[in-house]
């Protein structure tokens, strides 16, 4: 498959992208390289070989480790300055 100077310049268009002349031709010259390369890769032929090992997935159970709200105390704590349970920062927007 040709790259041409028109396909790059619907590329650019659909992409927004302004393309100088000088740019243009390192372009067409990579895009090009890029296009043979892949060909090269879909021409290739082979077969699929699988492994005799049997693949799982492993997963650990779904189970409540903390119950909600047991650890607020001692990140509060921590918090350089809170107010009504909740951590108290600058206005950010003003």
């Amino acid at each position: 498959m040709q790259f041409t100077e028109t396909d790059l310049n619907n590329l650019s268009l659909l992409a927004r992208i302004d393309i100088s002349p000088s740019e243009k031709e390192k372009m067409l010259h990579d895009m090009q390289s890029i296009l043979g390369y892949i060909s090269e890769i879909n021409s290739i032929e082979g077969t699929e070989k699988r492994g005799t090992e049997t693949i799982f997935n492993i997963v650990r159970e779904d189970v409540i480790a903390h119950e909600t709200g047991s650890n607020t105390e001692a990140l509060l704590a921590e918090a350089p300055e809170t107010e009504n349970g909740y951590v108290k920062v600058e206005q950010v927007m003003k």
